[in-house]
Formats: C-alpha cells, structure tokens, sequence
C-alpha cells in the first residue's frame, strides 16, 4: 500500500512538472516546445538593396545550418525577415509586427544607422535581444540592455585608419586631404577623424565634400592637387563614391595613396579599376570571403552546400558580418540552455569571453557593462591583379594617444 502511495505522488510530482514546464515555455514571447522566432529588419528594397543580398542570404545560411545540426537545443529557429527599404517608417512598421504579431524572441537586425537611432527605444520597451548589424555609436552608447553589436563603432575605425596612415604608411612631411559625403554617415567619421589626426599634430591641407551618386570628382581632386595633398582619407564613404574618387584622381594624374572607411570594401568593385586602386588601403572589422582562418573556411563550406556553384561572383564583407551576428546569436541561444528566456539570453551573451570566430573577426567579448563584442580591424589593400583585398595588418586594437 505504502509503495503504491509513493508511486502515486511521484506521478502527481511528474504531470506538475510536465504542466508547469509548458506553461514556462508559453509564458516566453517567441518560445514553444520545438521553435523559436527570430526576427531579422534589413533593407531588402530600397538603395541598399544590392549590399543586402549579401546580409539576407548569410542570416539565412547560418540559420538553416544550425537548423539541420539539432537546432537550438532541440528547438529549430523560425526565422521571419521584414522588409524596412533603409527607411524609417518601413522599419518602425516591421519592429511593431515583430513585436506584436509574430512575437519574436530575438532580433538582427535593422540595416541601417539611422534606422537603428529610431527603433532602440522601442526595443528597450518591449525588452527584445537584439544583435545589430550596424556599428554606429547609438548601439553602445548609452549602454542598452538588450543591443549587442559584433563589431567596433565607427569612431574606433576611423582611429584605427588614421593610425595606419601615420605609424605604419608614414609618409614623408604628411600633407593629407579628407573626402567625406555631407550625410550622417560622413559626419559621424568626420569628428572623430580630425580628433585623431590632431593628437598627432596634424591638420588636412584640405576637406572635400562628395556625395553618394556623384559620378566625378573633378572639382575635388583639382583642389586636393591645389593644397598639395599626398595622401587622402575617405571616410563616412561607401564602394561607388570611393570609386569616382579614385577614377578622378586616375583622369587627373594625381597619384596619391586613398585611405578609405571600411563601407568602401563592403563589394569587390573596386579591385577591378585597374591602376586607380594601385594605392588603395581600407579596413573591415572582418574577413572577405576568400580569407584564410578555420571560421572563414567553414562559412564557405556551408555556404556552398546550400548554394552549390555559386563561389563567383565573391560574397562581400557585410556576408562575414552577417555570418557572425547570426553565429553569435545562435551562440548566446545555445549557451542559455533548455529552459530559455529573455534574462537568461542577455546573461549567456554577457558570460562571452574571447570567443575565436577562426579568423572570421577578431575575438569578440561581451560584459555586464559592455556589449560592444569587437574592438579591431584589419587595414587591406587593393591587388588589382590577383583582384582581392590583401591583409596588411593583423586584427587591430586601437590605442590610446
């Protein structure tokens, strides 16, 4: 009698457990006994368009793998892409239905700086772990909660690119002219590139002002000509402007070594002007495509298996981004266990330490009061012949001066 009474109370003990596990699983937005919705914002339309495609079939990738290799701790990833145009409204209308509708655990996401400068708030308020794509300052300060980036911001690259310029490059009697866009993104390097150029008592000879859609730079590589300018800083750039800039200074004679903010290597366009980018140096916070490392061979390997032929045309830096934003979140997703939630999340992504992404980037690194995961970057030049980034440099930290 006594040993069926304790089996009673055990099953009793056992179907609360049961009933009390998925009630927990219920409780957790975007959770259920064999899902979890992750939602990605990126600029799938709009002017960033051809820069997406990159970032939307690396977050892809990366999750199908984790998919077909046991998932998250025995839950598949349902993962749920909104559209913003690398706009502001399309993105808050995306944030809304991600929260609301489709209650998702977590988010990548959204693909723009200015974008991002409208929606943290938002994700504070409905407390969404969030791994960004973007690196602007906004995403770090002030500290939020629940945004993690996996790269430097871009004040951290801009130093780092003025570094090189002056310790490693050292021209002779540094005579330098800036090139920035008259947007948001020009500005926001700007500052902090005259901040650094000036701890090493330098001044430009010259600012240049070039806007995204410019097809010449007459006007302003004559002027850089008239200063005497032997070396130029394009910051706050992306791909097609650094090349009506480098393809001015080719039409004009003027050959001088261009210094570009890593937007200018998010393609491979540029390896292919030909002795314009003889002199050509940016820098990434990650690995092209065709990099050597552990991490770096196993993104193609996947990539390849499930997109079999399609090694050319070559996957720009944004898909090494791409790659490790969702690895990353993947990781922390992992690492908070069975019984998932959103404190258990943030806490496992804080617990990061070093993480060696083999090569991918430098090691990432996460704390209680930073969740800033990278802090380097590696400065490349332009091969025109093997037509690739070439590393310079290893992964770098900036230092103070």
């Amino acid at each position: 009698m006594k040993r069926c009474t304790s089996f009673f109370v055990l099953f009793l003990v056992l179907i609360m457990t049961v009933i009390s596990t998925k009630n927990t699983i219920a409780e957790v937005r975007g959770v259920s006994s064999n899902t979890i919705k992750i939602g990605a914002i990126l600029p799938i339309t709009g002017p960033a368009a051809s820069i997406a495609v990159f970032i939307t079939e690396a977050i892809r990738n990366y999750t199908r793998y984790t998919n077909d290799n046991n998932g998250i701790n025995g839950r598949k990833i349902k993962l749920i892409i909104e559209d913003d145009r690398y706009s502001i409204p399309p993105s808050i209308a995306a944030l809304k239905k991600l929260l609301s509708k489709d209650r998702v655990f977590a988010l990548l996401g959204p693909g723009s700086t200015s974008c991002l400068n409208v929606l943290w708030k938002k994700i504070q308020k409905g407390k969404l772990p969030t791994i960004t794509l973007v690196p602007g300052e906004v995403a770090v300060t002030p500290f939020k909660r629940y945004i993690f980036t996996v790269a430097d911001t871009y004040p951290g690259q801009v130093r780092a690119l003025v570094d090189y310029l002056v310790n490693d490059y050292k021209i002779k009697e540094t005579r330098v002219a800036i090139v920035y866009p008259d947007t948001e993104a020009g500005k926001t390097d700007l500052e902090p590139t005259l901040k650094r150029l000036k701890k090493y008592n330098l001044k430009p000879v010259t600012k240049e002002i070039l806007s995204p859609g410019s097809f010449d730079a007459s006007t302003q590589v004559m002027n850089m000509r008239r200063y005497k300018a032997n070396c130029a800083l394009h910051v706050g750039t992306i791909t097609p402007t650094t090349m009506t800039l480098l393809s001015g200074l080719r039409k004009y004679g003027l050959k001088i070594p261009v210094f570009a903010s890593w937007g200018a290597i998010y393609g491979e366009q540029i390896n292919s002007l030909g002795t314009a980018a003889k002199q050509f140096y940016s820098l990434n916070a990650f690995s092209p495509w065709y990099g050597e490392g552990r991490g770096v061979k196993k993104m193609r390997k996947i990539t390849l298996k499930y997109n079999p032929g399609s090694e050319k045309p070559i996957r720009g830096t944004l898909y090494t981004h791409s790659w490790v934003g969702t690895m990353m979140l993947v990781e922390g997703l992992k690492r908070a266990g069975k019984n998932i939630d959103t404190e258990k999340l943030i806490k496992a992504l804080e617990g990061v330490k070093n993480f060696d992404t083999g090569n991918l980037c430098g090691p990432i690194s996460y704390s209680p009061k930073s969740h800033k995961g990278g802090n380097s970057w590696k400065i490349y030049k332009s091969d025109t012949i093997k037509v690739r980034y070439i590393p310079q440099t290893g992964w770098r930290t900036v230092k103070k001066i």
